[in-house]
């Protein structure tokens, strides 16, 4: 069957699919997926598109996400990436989604479909009058009559003055912080700041902390200790700023472990040579490579299990030989 066939059967299984019969759609899609018989990145995409349409965002987001990962075709990769979008803004993740669709280009047919899901995350990431303004300048064109005047007006909205409350964690090993580099914009020059994000309300700074390194590393923070409570009023180009920031110690093993794991740990023993040598050289990155190793199985597996534990045993013992390397070695 040619790719347009196949284009026209699932425009048909959209046409008709009743979405309060979960159960029955979810049997639709597969017998018309097994007919198809390839389980390709067209395929993850039906079933994200099907998890999203009921309301499993969360089951969606990866299945979008291998999808535009394995080579989505042309046609569909805008929907695939607005429908990732909105379904990281359901979820909570405004700030994944507003980075999603600015990368969507003017010249693409559905651009204008990107920006007004552009404006939905902007006014859940707490950016009210830039949402307006863009939801405007979005709408001005297809109007009948006053487009420059609307255009215009939408240019001149000034940004409320509001105070912002933050939650960042200080992850700090061997005098070395974690931060996340924002690129340079039109608003703003490049900056670094440690993890972190705006605080919802009704919700505690503790909680909003764990939430955003979640959201933004993928990680889980084992333990967040108030360390103080800072006030910054600043200026920029796009006006003056206010933050409350709520500043916590962080402790994330499955962080310490990723990056020691990629970059090392700094440790060296001047008169190490031969198989020593070895030993200090890629043991302790080896110690962090099993440990990231275990928090990943554990994160997939939603439980420390037998493989994790092999994998966290298999460091303890490695570790053992590192410090035999660097303190008993002959």
């Amino acid at each position: 069957m040619t790719r347009d066939a196949w284009d026209a059967r699932f425009d048909d299984f959209w046409d008709g699919v009743d979405l309060d019969d979960s159960t029955g759609a979810r049997a639709r899609l597969e017998v018309l997926l097994a007919e198809r018989g390839i389980d390709d990145a067209r395929a993850a995409y039906e079933r994200g598109s099907l998890h999203d349409s009921l309301g499993e965002e969360h089951a969606a987001i990866p299945l979008y996400r291998a999808a535009l990962a394995d080579g989505l075709s042309d046609d569909l990769r805008t929907q695939a990436t607005i429908q990732l979008a909105s379904s990281l803004r359901n979820v909570g993740d405004a700030s994944g989604a507003i980075a999603l669709l600015r990368a969507v280009p003017a010249s693409d047919p559905l651009h204008d479909a990107a920006q007004a899901f552009l404006a939905l995350a902007l006014h859940c990431d707490e950016k009210p009058t830039e949402a307006l303004a863009l939801a405007l300048r979005t709408l001005a064109p297809h109007l009948p009559r006053y487009r420059r005047a609307v255009d215009a007006y939408a240019g001149e909205l000034v940004k409320l003055d509001r105070v912002r409350v933050i939650a960042v964690g200080l992850l700090v090993r061997d005098g070395s912080v974690l931060l996340e580099s924002y690129p340079a914009n039109a608003r703003h020059g490049e900056f670094l700041r440690a993890p972190g994000g705006g605080i919802s309300f009704g919700e505690p700074a503790a909680v909003a902390v764990r939430r955003e390194f979640a959201e933004e590393l993928d990680a889980t923070i084992d333990d967040a200790r108030l360390l103080a409570v800072t006030e910054n009023i600043f200026d920029t180009s796009s006006g003056r700023g206010h933050e409350i920031v709520h500043v916590f110690a962080a402790v994330a093993a499955s962080i310490v472990a990723i990056v020691f794991a990629t970059v090392g740990d700094g440790v060296e023993v001047a008169d190490a040579a031969g198989p020593r040598r070895l030993v200090v050289d890629l043991g302790h990155q080896l110690v962090w490579a099993l440990l990231a190793g275990a928090f990943a199985v554990a994160a997939v597996r939603s439980r420390w299990g037998r493989i994790s534990q092999t994998f966290a045993v298999a460091a303890g013992i490695l570790y053992l030989l590192f410090l035999f390397a660097v303190f008993l070695w002959p």
